[in-house]
């Protein structure tokens, strides 16, 4: 909140400098703020710490309490105890403890501009200081962060090593907010809405029972030519149509494989395509069942269908966000859908990628995911690339998600095909973090059990997939009570490490981010009881200076491990950092750290150069 002070003293009184309009945004007004304000020097300059109280309007107190139960119980209890519900969020939820930000980054051309466009990371950091603890701040808010309903349509890509993850896509309506999801009310934002997409289908007419049957096998299958003959499949090419169609080489078995059913476009199945009408739709609607011998591909008739009309409510350039969870986690996770919310109400098309056998996801192989694997990412990043080559690419990621993508951009470096990310809570240093956890006493211990437990569900339903392998011994899996005893059963062994330290050590992204060459926001709290202080790489991002290489660095003096419980929805809303990692991707969307550091003649040569090559 923009905050002036009205008095040098000790103890002053603080008004919120926010416009009538900005104090009644999200249900919670705030008014006259009492603070006491303490200075520090550090060499030249002063670091203020203040701790504040903030007064509460009656009906947003009651509210923030309500929101630790589910709608119609919270609703009940504001409703019905009013006035000492009030009362008990104000002495719970209104005292705030403010602290500056560190921010950490090169003399990289674009990072000035790009910091520039987040006033978010200009403010400071106001955590409610019931919650300031990293324990009572990482437990409560995971336990009762406000659990957005969001109804997802889930598709099943098959990797090419025959392993599948999945794709959960939004495609329920937006909920509005009052105001600019950035928590700008001025800036423009992307203004793209369902009312300017066009629906531009153009689904061939010309087909046959062979291109039909054809076109199905290739959906479940793949174009593989190989098992074309294999499996005596009809080799009918699809009818001429008026434009080239946008196939994929990604992975197989779901649109954007062949050009009837990927990419963009008139003639793809993206926003804007009839490349999902798959031939005659009556014939397949005449198939009622009930069906016994054989049924008709459902994933064909129904769900691309599904998806297709979703896709088309975005213009074809909208961009892209891939959201990446944390450890165990997936499109469930309440901090993952309260930034998917945020993103989609500034036109952005969302989806989350869930790793292999997380949030339900068939686990088909004998290979799980790990924290330095990147080839599912890199294939779901190609293909979405493929069905929509005319659009920015994003990701964000949480914790081990954070490593992952972090990793997956060190890789590919300038060729990489996103055009910027976000990676928050990232465990850079995997052995400090683990020796943090291992040396972390009682909550080291509660963290590092529950994690544990998580990966040992998700792995139970498929452990026979795994009997057989080299070093496999089952009974380990089933003894493991931290996250190291699981990567020493599971993880190192199926991926071919010696030991669970080398595998910590080369899946760390420490060691690769210096290659990393799209803007790259960082977020990651201090007393992050996870990702550890000491693991964050801060030399390498100072050192970052080459061109494209605009990583930046925000670190919070509290905030625990995913709960950063401050800004104008703390206690149990949306994470602070999402406002400003909301602020960052649309920077680079619009070019701001080309803009902000070369001419407009160069920085379009340079937009053009740096743009992933077109999917042939």
């Amino acid at each position: 909140h923009d905050l002036f002070l009205l008095s040098s003293a000790s103890r002053v009184v603080v008004i919120g400098g926010a416009t009538p309009a900005r104090l009644s945004r999200g249900r919670r007004a705030f008014s006259v703020i009492q603070a006491r304000v303490s200075t520090k020097p550090v060499g030249r300059a002063s670091v203020i710490s203040m701790s504040s109280r903030v007064a509460l309007p009656a009906a947003s107190a009651a509210f923030a309490v309500g929101s630790l139960f589910d709608s119609a119980v919270g609703g009940a209890i504001a409703a019905v105890l009013g006035g000492v519900v009030a009362t008990l969020a104000e002495r719970l939820w209104s005292k705030r403890h403010l602290s500056s930000l560190e921010l950490t980054h090169s003399d990289a051309p674009g990072n000035a501009a790009l910091l520039n466009a987040c006033p978010h990371f200009s403010k400071q950091y106001d955590a409610v200081d019931a919650l300031r603890n990293k324990h009572a701040c990482t437990i409560v808010v995971s336990l009762f962060r406000s659990d957005l309903k969001i109804t997802y349509q889930r598709e099943v890509l098959r990797m090419p090593d025959g392993g599948h993850v999945t794709l959960d896509w939004p495609i329920d309506e937006i909920e509005t907010a009052t105001g600019d999801a950035t928590g700008d009310e001025t800036d423009e934002g992307i203004n793209r809405s369902a009312a300017q997409a066009t629906d531009s289908s153009s689904a061939p007419t010309e087909t046959n029972d062979e291109f039909v049957a054809e076109t199905i096998r290739q959906l479940q299958f793949g174009n593989d030519d190989d098992t074309v003959g294999a499996v005596g499949a009809f080799t009918s090419q699809p009818p001429t149509r008026s434009e080239p169609h946008l196939g994929s080489a990604g992975p197989d078995g779901v649109p954007g494989k062949i050009g009837v059913c990927g990419g963009g476009g008139v003639d793809g199945c993206g926003s804007g395509g009839g490349g999902c009408d798959l031939g005659d739709r009556d014939k397949f609607a005449s198939m009622t069942g009930p069906h016994r011998r054989s049924i008709p591909d459902q994933g064909a008739t129904v769900l691309r269908k599904r998806l297709a009309a979703h896709w088309r409510t975005l213009p074809d350039d909208a961009p892209v966000l891939v959201l990446m969870s944390g450890i165990a986690g997936g499109s469930h996770d309440k901090y993952l859908k309260h930034f998917l919310n945020r993103a989609r109400r500034m036109g952005y098309r969302c989806v989350a990628f869930n790793c292999r056998g997380t949030a339900n996801s068939p686990l088909t192989t004998p290979q799980f995911y790990s924290a330095s694997f990147t080839g599912d990412i890199r294939n779901v990043v190609d293909e979405l690339h493929t069905r929509w080559p005319s659009s920015k690419l994003f990701a964000v990621g949480w914790s081990l998600g954070a490593n992952i993508l972090t990793n997956f951009l060190g890789e590919e470096g300038g060729e990489c095909k996103l055009h910027g990310a976000v990676a928050m809570c990232n465990p850079f240093d995997l052995n400090k973090c683990d020796d943090a956890l291992n040396g972390g006493g009682f909550f080291g211990t509660v963290y590092s059990r529950a994690m544990a437990t998580n990966m040992r569900s998700l792995f139970q339903p498929h452990e026979h997939l795994f009997a057989g392998l080299s070093q496999y011994d089952c009974e380990l899996v089933a003894a493991a009570k931290s996250v190291r005893d699981f990567d020493e059963a599971v993880t190192r062994v199926t991926f071919g490490f010696p030991s669970v330290d080398t595998y910590y050590a080369e899946s760390s992204s420490r060691h690769i981010i210096q290659h990393v060459k799209r803007p790259l926001l960082v977020v990651q709290a201090k007393d992050d009881p996870i990702a550890v202080r000491s693991s964050v790489p801060r030399d390498a991002i100072r050192n970052m200076t080459a061109t494209g290489a605009n990583t930046i660095l925000v670190e919070t003096e509290h905030g625990g491990h995913l709960g950063w419980s401050a800004g104008c929805e703390a206690p149990f809303g949306a994470p602070w950092p999402d406002i400003g990692a909301m602020q960052f991707l649309e920077a680079v969307r619009k070019g701001t750290h080309l803009e902000g550091s070369r001419g407009a003649g160069e920085a379009a040569a340079v937009r053009e150069v740096e743009a992933p090559a077109p999917a042939r």
